[in-house]
């Protein structure tokens, strides 16, 4: 699954291939608008799941201007941040058969 597909799913989102970044970007911040309004808990709740950092999301709610956007912005950078290192650093199976998963 690539990040357009897992950010679309996580967030609920109608379209799941975004052509570019700043598409996604959009859709995303749209939904986060909204969860900004009406579901501000589950929102913070995906972002601790996603493991994005407070200090970056409250120095962009003290900014004051285009949150969502910017919101989305970070959930974008740490999603890469993630496959980048799945990609760089692959986990070994453990030699032993009882020990895999």
């Amino acid at each position: 699954m690539d990040i357009n597909e897992e950010i679309a799913l996580g967030f609920e989102l109608q379209n799941k291939n975004f052509i570019s970044r700043e598409m996604l970007q959009e859709a995303l911040s749209v939904k986060i608008d909204y969860m900004l309004k009406y579901q501000m808990e589950e929102l913070f709740s995906k972002l601790y799941r996603l493991d994005i950092f407070e200090k970056k999301i409250k120095a962009v709610i003290a900014e004051g201007d285009n949150i969502g956007y910017k919101i989305a912005g970070l959930i974008i950078d740490r999603q890469i941040e993630k496959q980048d290192s799945k990609m760089n650093n692959p986990s070994e199976k453990p030699k032993d058969k009882d020990l895999e998963w």
